[in-house]
């Protein structure tokens, strides 16, 4: 026996009783619980790894999951997903992990871990796909979780508009970062990387925000799948009319 507030109750009735308690969730979805962010920590754990076995094997990591239109044109196709999760140098590696800790938590705490994870992986997916669009067969990338963490920020804006709050400080600060990389790196489209992480972070931020509560889950999976199909069709009409293949 277990005891309670007034007497005592059997462990099999504490059971049932939470068996058909429904759990709080957020607005979003999510199961509301303590501030944890362990996707957040995985993530962060993912790119301080990268850095440091790639400086070990002397650019191994990037060869194999950098960005590269031609690799991908000849079927590599898993790079439109790394690329995310890549980083260039000590200083970009350390900046992107702190905004990660400072913003991907309390977003992750909003969202839950599978949606948070999908955002970040979109948002880098969406700056390799832009890359692939607008770019030549020569063009090959790296640090593309800067996109993805840009998009985590532009979903963020998202959530903040749909609750009323002032978004002109997220712009600013998008606006900021895009221009930023546009002076430091012209020369390598990074800024291009960075505007496809704000338009399909922004896009899955919609998908994830705006479905109401009836069959939201089901909602977000479709908008969210409906992104993925986005992206393929533009790097399938990109690879027919530049490449000649599929």
């Amino acid at each position: 026996m277990n005891p309670a507030s007034v007497g005592f109750q059997c462990p099999d009735c504490i059971r049932l009783g939470q068996s058909t308690t429904r759990r709080p969730r957020t607005s979003f979805g999510a199961a509301l619980k303590l501030r944890g962010g362990a996707v957040t920590k995985v993530l962060i754990g993912v790119l301080v790894a990268f850095y440091v076995i790639n400086l070990i094997s002397r650019n191994l990591l990037i060869g194999l999951f950098s960005m590269s239109n031609l690799a991908v044109a000849e079927g590599q196709v898993w790079r439109l997903v790394s690329y995310g999760f890549t980083s260039y140098g000590l200083l970009n590696t350390a900046m992107i992990a702190l905004v990660l800790w400072f913003v991907g938590r309390p977003l992750e705490d909003q969202l839950g871990g599978w949606r948070f994870l999908v955002l970040y992986a979109l948002a880098g997916l969406g700056g390799a796909t832009l890359l692939y669009a607008v770019g030549s067969p020569s063009v090959g990338a790296v640090g593309g979780a800067s996109a993805a963490v840009i998009g985590l920020l532009t979903a963020n804006g998202v959530i903040k508009y749909k609750h009323g709050e002032d978004i002109r400080p997220d712009i600013g600060l998008l606006v900021i970062l895009v221009l930023l990389n546009l002076v430091v790196g012209f020369g390598s489209l990074v800024w291009v990387a960075q505007i496809g992480g704000i338009l399909l972070g922004g896009l899955a931020g919609i998908a994830l925000v705006y479905p109401p509560r009836v069959r939201r889950a089901q909602l977000q999976v479709a908008g969210l799948v409906g992104i993925v199909v986005l992206c393929a069709a533009v790097v399938v009409i990109k690879t027919m009319v530049s490449y000649g293949t599929v």
